[in-house]
């Protein structure tokens, strides 16, 4: 199926891409001029995605300042995770036991995490996996929710795995919820998923303590 993205989705991408790179820092200020020329659109569309963003709490506005890029937080990274943990085993819950082709599908993902010596390719392989798993749930108010608690957790992730990589935990709590779902035991992948979540709330809370 060929995903059509709307411009504001496609400039949105553009950003989020600068940010993971680092070519927007935290509390840099999002000059609207600078970046409608460097995206070559128009301001309208442009302030259209900044204001997505701040919806999702990615970037704050102030008054006569414009946009800036949200800073790094301890209490963010302790409201974000909570969260995640919660409402994605909620979402494997409502998705049920996937199918033959699924499982195979997410040890294939695993497989690769375990792998990859590439920071940006591991978030991504994360974020395929954790879509997966939940991708049979069909209350679209949970995804969504889910997708923007993604969106502000992967910067953390992103700026910490620049440092350190240290995937071992997951992509063996990974396997431990596969092997939970082939036996049919859904209680206890949901309850696995929701520790999967919180992995990396410790280390990054000790990164940041060190910034």
């Amino acid at each position: 199926m060929i995903e059509r993205k709307s411009l504001k989705s496609q400039i949105i991408d553009a950003i989020w891409e600068m940010i993971l790179e680092g070519e927007i820092a935290p509390n840099d200020p999002l000059r609207e001029t600078h970046l409608a020329k460097s995206l070559n659109i128009s301001r309208t569309p442009l302030r259209d995605a900044l204001q997505k963003l701040e919806w999702e709490g990615i970037v704050i506005s102030e008054p006569s300042k414009g946009f800036r890029l949200a800073e790094f937080s301890e209490q963010e990274i302790k409201e974000i995770y909570p969260l995640r943990a919660k409402l994605e085993s909620y979402a494997l819950d409502l998705s049920g036991i996937p199918s033959k082709e699924t499982l195979e599908a997410l040890v294939s993902i695993n497989e690769q995490m375990a792998l990859t010596n590439s920071p940006k390719e591991l978030i991504q392989l994360d974020e395929d996996w954790h879509n997966l798993l939940i991708s049979n749930c069909d209350n679209r108010k949970l995804i969504g929710m889910i997708k923007v608690l993604h969106r502000q957790s992967q910067r953390y992730e992103y700026a910490y795995m620049k440092v350190k990589q240290d995937v071992d935990v997951s992509v063996n709590q990974h396997k431990k919820i596969i092997s939970y779902l082939q036996q049919g035991k859904l209680d206890e992948a949901c309850n696995l998923f929701a520790e999967n979540n919180m992995v990396g709330v410790s280390a990054l809370t000790k990164w940041l303590q060190t910034k």
